[in-house]
Order: C-alpha cells, then sequence, then structure tokens
C-alpha cells in the first residue's frame, strides 16, 4: 500500500522567508595590503635553472676554497677535483695527495681528513669520498684509484689509547687498492690492507686484510662471498 506524505500544518500555511542576497564583491573579506603589492615570489624556472643546474655556482665555490686550503698546506690536487656541498675539514700538519678527478662529497656532513705531522694520506685518481668520512692518519693511508668510500665510513691508522698496561698506541699503515667499495658506515682499522675489487657491506668492522675480489661483512668482518668481475673492471 502506498504512503502519500503531506506537509505539516506549520508548513502550508507559514508565510515565505525572503533569502538573504548573494554576497557580493563588496562582501569579500579584504586582503592585507602588502598581499596585493607584492609581486609573487618564484625561483628560476626553465632554461635558467637548467643552466644554473649545470653550473653548480655554491659546489664550484666550496671547490675554490678547498684548493686555496690545500695549497696554503702545500698540496695542489689533480685535474677535475671537485667538491660537493660543504668543504672538506682539514685538520693538522701532515702531508694530503690528491689525484685527478678527486670527488669529496659534503652536502650533509662535511669529510674530514686529520693527518698528523709526518703522516701522509693518498687519495688517487678518481677516488670518491661520500658524506660525513673521516680519514684518521698518524702514520700513511692510502685510498686507491676508483675507490667508492660510503657515508659516515671511518679510516683510522690508530687506536689513540693503549689497551692494556704497559702497551703502546697501536699505529699501522691502512692501504685501499684499485676499485674497492666500503659500504655506508664501514670502519676500517690499523694495519688493515684491502685487495683490489673488493666490497665492504654495510657497516662492518675490518680488523685483519682482506683479499682482493671478496666481499666481507659483519663486526668483525669475515668472508661472505666472492665477487665476479674481471681485472679491468671499474665501478661506476
Amino acid at each position: 500500500m502506498a504512503t502519500h506524505l503531506t506537509p505539516a500544518s506549520t508548513d502550508r500555511h507559514a508565510p515565505a522567508l525572503p533569502l538573504p542576497p548573494a554576497a557580493g564583491p563588496q562582501d569579500w573579506p579584504a586582503a592585507p595590503r602588502g598581499a596585493i603589492d607584492a609581486p609573487p615570489v618564484a625561483g628560476p624556472s626553465g632554461r635558467l635553472a637548467r643552466w644554473l643546474a649545470a653550473l653548480q655556482p655554491r659546489n664550484r665555490l666550496a671547490t675554490l676554497a678547498t684548493r686555496l686550503a690545500l695549497r696554503r698546506r702545500g698540496t695542489v690536487p689533480g685535474h677535475r677535483f671537485f667538491v660537493h656541498g660543504h668543504r672538506p675539514r682539514l685538520i693538522g700538519k701532515g702531508q694530503i695527495h690528491i689525484g685527478a678527478r678527486v670527488n669529496l662529497r659534503g652536502d650533509v656532513a662535511p669529510v674530514r681528513i686529520e693527518v698528523a705531522r709526518g703522516a701522509v694520506v693518498t687519495l688517487a685518481d678518481r677516488a670518491f669520498l661520500n658524506t660525513g668520512v673521516q680519514v684518521i692518519c698518524h702514520s700513511a693511508i692510502e685510498i686507491g684509484p676508483h675507490c667508492r668510500i660510503g657515508p659516515d665510513c671511518v679510516l683510522c691508522d690508530t687506536n689513540h689509547h693503549p689497551v692494556h698496561q704497559g702497551d703502546g698506541v697501536r699505529v699501522a699503515p691502512i692501504r685501499l687498492g684499485r676499485n674497492v667499495w666500503l659500504g655506508r658506515g664501514v670502519i676500517v682499522l690499523p694495519g688493515v690492507t684491502i685487495g683490489d675489487h673488493a666490497v665492504v657491506a654495510a657497516g662492518a668492522v675490518v680488523t685483519q686484510d682482506i683479499p682482493a675480489a671478496q666481499v666481507w661483512r659483519g663486526n668483525p668482518a669475515s668472508f661472505a662471498k666472492a665477487v665476479r668481475c674481471a681485472p679491468d673492471f671499474i665501478r661506476p
């Protein structure tokens, strides 16, 4: 059975109420004067933005400042040496040798190179040190060509303090061969030699020599597997 709805008596006899007038521009809230008069703020776009990105003015300025700081130390970096982000922190009176096309990235945290008087740090051609890397050298640290050093790695050739009463402070050179890759947060301790093409997984602590073309991981680092590569292999 169909149900018919009839309006209530109050609705049937109630007079119609007038609608409020539509809001016009005169009723809109007034914007602050400065917001109307101020020109829109916009960064470079299009061709100008691409040109600035390619030019990298801040990075070039950091590179120039680092070159000048190295020259004051008696070091002349190789051609196409480049710094990204913050300038590296160069501490101590020792020697720093830098080859061609070496890149130091300091966009989050600067690379820190501490080299004591009489010690030598060598960064061979096309070595790359990522943000936050620390190189602490009291004897000799050599980073070979095409090495990739991941963020927050530490290479320290001294333990700074004796472990047992009567012991001396241990100081022993560190050497990385060709095309070595250290993952994020790797720590390399005194006296370690890492062979060509070797890979050390993130967070590992290297306490002993690593042969060429092997992957090591853990704390203390141990063998994980072999690296499959030709002798002339270079990681991109």
